[in-house]
């Protein structure tokens, strides 16, 4: 049976432990999920989109503002299905944002002439900045707290929601290690805001709400198109991963061992600090000293001037360079709005110096490594 969007596989968490020592000022955690009899077969670097689930007490809440029993029918436009509404908002609605087409709704649905005012206020065109402000740090039951006197109708009400959509996560393991089990590497997410501490949806679902050993993981294969180890096992590979950036990269050195490929391994990491914060620590150590990886790792809050794994980089460019030379695949996983620029610009540094080139001919040996499927990137 072939799983996806319309049709997901449920899976089961089998493991799932935090990642972070104590002492850290993060939670990252690593999660196992069973897959056993789902016919799903993945290579390294693909992800997995996953279907979370809201929290049951935010929805418990809004009921109870709604005025709804919570077993209502209602019909998924969408998909002409029926649910309850409380099923409908745990597993199908975007619970956690305010739009200004519910606010504009709303303001049809209150009966107090107070919070009518209200909203029409928060409408106005020249109150454009404080609706902005507004929306981006409330939820929906947020909403349904301050103005109590709506009255809709649950069938109203689910038409108004935009879909809960899934999530996607680097796959964090090579099948051929793991023939029934995919692992990913979760940030658990959360915030402040409007005086309330938040959670990831997703994250929090997976990292704490989900009961273990459950099926309770709709999710489906999204298969990556270059994103994977070179065809030839003889070929170096460079893997730039901070932070959960690191996933699909456990998953090639797994694929590589299982396969015994010849090719060398060389990886940069990076977090906030060492003593907390060194995803697998030991499995990445007991490859370096068996010199099947080149381990370069760089902690930005270790010392007063912030390090990144760019300057990690910068500090190794010689022999960078020289496995550039010799063939390398380069990739890069993780945050593409700071991260992944600075380690372009850093590798187009290194090519202009130790190539002895020009910008313009730094830029042409980056492009055709990119023609050549030599550089590639996971970022978001």
């Amino acid at each position: 049976m072939s799983f996806d969007k319309n049709n997901p596989f449920v899976a089961k968490i089998t493991n799932r432990h935090v990642l972070n020592k104590p002492g850290s000022k993060k939670c990252t955690v690593h999660l196992s999920l069973d897959i056993s009899g789902s016919g799903i077969h993945y290579k390294v670097g693909d992800s997995v989109a996953v279907f979370p689930e809201n929290s049951h007490v935010h929805i418990q809440k809004m009921l109870q503002l709604l005025n709804f029993s919570g077993q209502e029918k209602i019909k998924d436009s969408r998909s002409d299905q029926e649910y309850s509404i409380r099923d409908f908002l745990a597993k199908k609605s975007n619970i956690s944002k305010v739009t200004k087409k519910w606010i504009v709704f709303a303001l049809d649905k209150v009966k107090s002439a107070e919070e009518k005012n209200q909203i029409e206020s928060l409408l106005k065109p020249e109150n454009k900045a404080e609706l902005k402000a507004y929306l981006e740090c409330r939820q929906l039951w947020d909403f349904l707290a301050e103005f109590k006197t709506i009255e809709t109708s649950p069938q109203d009400f689910a038409d108004k929601l935009t879909p809960l959509l899934p999530r996607f996560y680097s796959i964090a393991s090579s099948q051929k290690e793991h023939p029934h089990a995919i692992d990913l590497l979760i940030a658990y997410f959360h915030y402040s805001s409007n005086e309330h501490l938040r959670y990831g949806v997703a994250s929090h679902y997976l990292c704490e709400a989900a009961e273990m050993r459950t099926p309770n993981i709709p999710l489906y294969l999204h298969p990556s198109q270059n994103f994977t180890l070179p065809k030839d096992p003889n070929t170096p590979i460079i893997m730039v991963g901070p932070g959960t950036g690191l996933a699909p990269f456990r998953g090639f050195m797994q694929e590589r061992i299982a396969t015994k490929s010849p090719g060398k391994n060389w990886l940069f990491f990076g977090d906030w600090n060492q003593e907390f914060d060194f995803f697998y620590e030991d499995y990445w150590r007991d490859l370096e000293s068996s010199n099947q990886l080149k381990l370069s790792y760089a902690f930005s809050r270790d010392q007063d001037r912030k390090y990144y794994v760019q300057d990690k980089m910068s500090q190794s460019a010689k022999e960078l360079f020289e496995w550039l030379e010799e063939g390398a695949y380069f990739f890069v996983c993780g945050d593409a709005q700071h991260m992944a620029k600075d380690v372009d610009q850093m590798l187009h540094h290194i090519i202009e110096e130790e190539g002895n080139l020009s910008a313009d001919g730094a830029k042409l040996y980056v492009k055709t490594m990119k023609t050549d499927g030599r550089y590639l990137r996971d970022v978001y």
